[in-house]
């Protein structure tokens, strides 16, 4: 659609804008997106209508004109990863390059607020500042080695793992973790949230990645059980007896 409102502006010789697009490009695309938003049916009744744009650039150039006349006007962008999907982390969506603008709007946060939780929103940006804390120390780590960096910063990157395995991915093919209803993502996310925010002690970084291989094997079958289900409660009772061996009360 871009390129095509590139190709007739060049063709009526209009005054060309950044990568030869139509200077209006973004008022183009705001005005396609400002269509969406609830709508008055014909028969008296109301719905709404949603537009979900997907903007593929060039060489993943994501500061192109029609990507960032899109990102400007859904206020929202999912970024789409290779190495996520690479590495086998689905859905292979980044979440640092990711984010919602709706979140920081006053009318938002008092909706959430009714809907599921007052602390729904600080846990989000919580875990947000957190995943990008651990991919920092995740390439210091890379360059300096394990012995390199102090042992904070192995315990930063596995709480930002449990965050990445057990919250972001979500396995398509698993009938129970292929859907979440939102009763069950606020009891996971502050489950996980406990567990991030706990103080642990450790001799050195071979003792972090077990242990956190195990806290998250745990929370991961969590998501596989049925929702306070026997199976559930079995494995949220075997994750207490894993914090039980590290945490510092």
């Amino acid at each position: 659609w871009a390129q095509a409102l590139r190709e007739m502006s060049n063709r009526l010789e209009e005054l060309p804008g950044q990568d030869a697009f139509p200077m209006d490009l973004s008022a183009i695309i705001s005005a396609f997106y400002g269509r969406a938003g609830y709508v008055y049916l014909n028969n008296g009744h109301t719905g709404s209508i949603t537009f979900i744009g997907t903007v593929s650039p060039a060489g993943g150039n994501l500061k192109e004109p029609v990507t960032e006349g899109t990102k400007k006007a859904a206020r929202c962008f999912y970024a789409l990863e290779q190495a996520r999907a690479d590495r086998k982390r689905y859905p292979a969506v980044n979440p640092i390059d990711s984010y919602s603008k709706y979140i920081e709007y006053p009318e938002f946060e008092e909706y959430i607020s009714k809907l599921i939780s007052p602390e729904w929103i600080p846990m989000v940006n919580e875990m947000k500042t957190l995943m990008q804390r651990g991919k920092e120390v995740q390439e210091q780590i890379n360059i300096l080695g394990d012995d390199g960096v102090p042992l904070e910063y192995h315990l930063t990157f596995w709480k930002s793992e449990v965050i990445d395995f057990v919250i972001l991915q979500q396995d398509a093919f698993d009938a129970i973790d292929a859907v979440c209803p939102i009763e069950r993502q606020q009891y996971m996310l502050k489950l996980v949230m406990s567990v991030v925010r706990a103080d642990y002690r450790f001799d050195d970084f071979t003792q972090v990645m077990d242990y956190f291989k195990r806290l998250i094997n745990a929370l991961r079958q969590m998501n596989y059980s049925e929702f306070q289900s026997e199976a559930f409660h079995k494995h949220e009772k075997e994750l207490e007896s894993i914090l039980n061996e590290r945490v510092i009360r």
